[in-house]
């Protein structure tokens, strides 16, 4: 079957282009990287301190609520201690306030120690967040300067995401299942041209009868890396 591979190498070239592009979009500029590494890391220990001061907090209101539950259960082990009648009953009596009254000071000394450390976590926020606040006003800064130095590149890539449209849209429907097939299984290139009779992306050679193919203007794929080959018309 001829198909119309000056297409489908344009297409392919159109969208190499395009990936160039989002690429050097993507890469960070060292004036904004270097603030950029400071500032994450930076917001990383903060998010950390809140983690920890919001599991702090949970604790803290576990705490005091069982404290709450065991200083009520201690003054109703003290009320019943005068309606004993008997040294046994007595006995058992004291026995229960002075395990009630053991819990209630471990749980006292406990929420003692969470509301500690709470706040001395917040202090580490407190301390932070002057240094934080000037941190993020230069990362947003540079962040907008970097963004702002796209403007060209944004527009060559939305250009070329416009052409890619077209292309594709104008190919038949058999040849574009292809292409979308080959381009999605070998890493963005689905198009390799043909140099010294040879596959130029992975260097297998292509034999007379897949050359005499391609002369005609047939689909045919790479039979080493199962790319659709792309032989270059000679000018007449």
């Amino acid at each position: 079957m001829s198909v119309d591979v000056e297409k489908l190498w344009e297409l392919q070239s159109v969208l190499s282009q395009l990936a160039d592009r989002e690429k050097a979009m993507s890469v960070k500029p060292e004036a904004f990287a270097e603030v950029d590494r400071e500032f994450q890391s930076v917001n990383d220990e903060m998010l950390r301190l809140n983690q920890s001061l919001e599991t702090l907090g949970k604790e803290h209101r576990r705490v005091e609520g069982e404290l709450s539950d065991s200083q009520e259960l201690l003054k109703k082990y003290q009320g019943t201690l005068m309606q004993v009648k008997n040294q046994q009953q007595y006995a058992a009596a004291w026995k229960e306030i002075e395990v009630a009254r053991k819990h209630v000071k471990e749980l006292e000394e406990s929420a003692l120690k969470t509301m500690s450390e709470i706040e001395g976590i917040q202090k580490q926020l407190d301390d932070r967040q002057s240094s934080y606040d000037g941190l993020k006003a230069r990362h947003d800064e540079a962040h907008a300067a970097w963004q702002a130095s796209l403007g060209d590149l944004r527009g060559e890539a939305e250009a070329l995401r416009k052409k890619a449209g077209e292309l594709e849209a104008a190919l038949p429907e058999q040849e574009r299942r292809e292409f979308q097939r080959a381009f999605k299984q070998r890493g963005g290139i689905a198009v390799s041209r043909v140099t010294n009779d040879s596959c130029s992306t992975c260097r297998t050679r292509i034999r007379p009868a897949l050359s005499q193919r391609l002369r005609r203007g047939e689909l045919v794929t790479c039979e080493g890396c199962h790319r659709i080959l792309y032989l270059e018309k000679t000018q007449a």
